[in-house]
């Protein structure tokens, strides 16, 4: 059997495809049921600040999206099919909140616990390795946090939900540390290699670990994780 040719450029099915005019109509019911709906659901979920979203509620949204929207506007997904997995849904994220307050080990099973990244301006190289977020995305946290360098901070966590909490020293006990200036920044500062000589005396940090030391001229750049050596942000 021969396939249905299609016309280029046909409007009618370039707007409503293969159904009647009159499915416009239904489309509009459908959103419009499913945004009240949405909005029911939105309030039995509780309150919780965007920039404090979890992982679980990330999975959360994605599940609601799909679910919500696209009975909108197919016609072979019924409204009933779907508000019955809205409502799984939500129940199953109220026992995960209720299970989250009474059990903490499972809350860190499920979402992670905080991380201590940073303490007394070294970086924990081991713990920033087993999250997601690299060494540049951090430092672009903590410059959106105005810090400069490193030696302002007393401790930082990086959180469940993937910000950073700064713990910042007294302006009169800050150090020279290392500038949150990312990898491909750091080439404005003549970063230095491990074992070259030093030829303006002055503090220096090493650039995968935080560590900050005075070095005089002519004495050599010790090793260090990364074996890269830039200029301290002085305090």
């Amino acid at each position: 059997m021969a396939e249905p040719s299609i016309e280029a450029f046909e409007i009618k099915r370039i707007l409503i495809a293969d159904a009647p005019w009159l499915f416009i109509l239904e489309v509009i019911v459908r959103t419009v049921f499913m945004f009240v709906f949405a909005l029911i659901i939105m309030r039995l979920l509780g309150r919780r600040a965007v920039d404090q979203l979890t992982p679980f509620d990330l999975l959360i949204i994605i599940a609601l999206g799909s679910s919500m929207g696209d009975p909108m506007f197919y016609p072979d997904v019924a409204i009933l099919w779907s508000a019955c997995a809205i409502a799984t849904v939500t129940v199953l994220y109220r026992v995960q909140t209720a299970l989250v307050n009474k059990f903490p080990k499972y809350e860190d099973f499920t979402q992670g616990s905080p991380a201590k990244i940073i303490s007394n301006g070294i970086l924990n190289s081991k713990v920033i390795g087993k999250h997601t977020p690299t060494q540049d995305e951090i430092f672009l946290l903590l410059r959106n946090q105005s810090i400069r360098s490193l030696g302002e901070i007393e401790t930082a966590y990086l959180e469940r939900d993937g910000s950073v909490s700064v713990f910042k020293l007294p302006a009169d006990k800050r150090n020279p540390g290392l500038p949150t200036l990312s990898q491909d920044m750091i080439w404005e500062l003549n970063p230095h290699k491990a074992y070259e000589k030093v030829e303006d005396p002055g503090f220096y940090s090493c650039y995968k670990t935080g560590e900050t030391i005075w070095l005089e001229k002519g004495s050599e750049f010790p090793g260090c994780e990364g074996n890269i050596w830039i200029s301290s942000e002085q305090a």
